[in-house]
């Protein structure tokens, strides 16, 4: 069975010289690493993790759907530690800049909004301006996160690459100022008439409907980022996503589907003998991308089924079953 799961990695690669001769070393002294506290006074990782219920009303998932990440990897946001690059955007909750310190070391910083967190949210022992925060080192990469959600498990989740540098130290500072930001008017998206940027997408289902196609008893659904949803009855899953795409909807091996209201889908089984199905649609024309094509938001709903092949277990008639009720739900463009 398929399960989906966004990951964002940044590696970074430093390519160091010497220069011989008179005077200085200068790749020793503009090399030399680099450590950057938080800020005075505040609660970036110095504080103890706090216990309980997260309830800042400024990180929760409907605040978090409609920032703009880009904005958050600022000048301001990496004062004292480098001066940033053009931030390059991934999808709505995620961004990617390049920081170049005082001793041109490069520093790549990976930011997910609302991602998902793996592991024991017990283990944070500090604080971020009143959040828990997880760290993880690993040689010169450092994941810092500020838990925004206990249950389910999600964050704000920044990586540092940084060799030569303090990762941890960067990263730390970096994410102080990130969640300071949150709490101050950050930029949002835009949020034209019929987006479904802001719209959860566990609630944009029908879950009697879902029930009955999985055959039991649902789980609670299960937020997959800020974006898109698993509904599970033991095995059977299906999974709701939305996201912004320049990728047309059709695909070779694709089957148009009516799923009501005017909205026209496409159906496609991606794995051969399994029973899995996923019906996509284009909901909404955002606009043009820089290469002049068409980009939009697009809906996905993936059926994965327990046994059998898509044609035994009859899955995308299931899958469609489902994605009608979405596009009925959904807010209309």
């Amino acid at each position: 069975m398929r399960f989906r799961t966004v990951v964002a990695a940044v590696a970074g690669v430093l390519l160091l010289g010497s220069v011989a001769g008179c005077g200085a070393d200068l790749a020793r002294s503009n090399f030399q690493r680099t450590t950057v506290p938080p800020e005075p006074g505040a609660s970036g990782g110095t504080g103890p993790a706090p216990d309980g219920e997260i309830k800042d009303p400024a990180v929760a998932a409907k605040a978090l759907r409609m920032i703009e990440p880009c904005a958050l990897l600022s000048a301001e946001t990496f004062s004292g530690i480098g001066t940033p690059g053009e931030p390059r955007p991934s999808g709505w909750d995620r961004c990617t800049a390049d920081v170049t310190d005082a001793g041109q070391k490069k520093l790549k910083i990976s930011l997910e909004i609302g991602g998902i967190i793996i592991g024991r949210i017990e283990d944070a022992k500090t604080a971020v301006e009143g959040l828990p925060q997880l760290e993880k080192k690993d040689g010169e990469s450092c994941t810092v996160t500020a838990v925004t959600s206990k249950e389910p498990k999600s964050g704000i989740v920044l990586q540092a690459d940084y060799p030569g540098g303090d990762p941890c130290g960067a990263g730390r500072t970096a994410m102080q100022r990130l969640v300071k930001a949150l709490h101050s008017n950050p930029k949002k998206h835009p949020d034209p008439p019929g987006t479904v940027i802001g719209v959860d997408a566990c609630t944009s289902v029908d879950t009697a409907v879902v029930a009955e196609v999985l055959g039991g008893k649902l789980d609670d659904p299960s937020p997959m980022g800020l974006h898109g949803c698993a509904l599970r009855s033991r095995t059977p899953q299906v999974m709701i996503n939305f996201r912004p795409t320049s990728a047309p909807p059709e695909e070779d091996g694709s089957t148009p589907v009516d799923l009501g209201g005017g909205v026209r889908g496409f159906a496609k089984t991606r794995v051969d003998d399994e029973p899995e199905c996923t019906v996509t649609w284009r909901h909404r024309v955002i606009g043009t991308d820089e290469y002049g094509m068409e980009t939009g938001e697009q809906v996905e709903v993936d059926y994965n089924g327990a046994d059998g092949t898509a044609a035994s277990d009859g899955s995308c008639d299931k899958a469609v079953k489902v994605a009608k009720t979405v596009a009925a739900k959904l807010p209309k463009p």
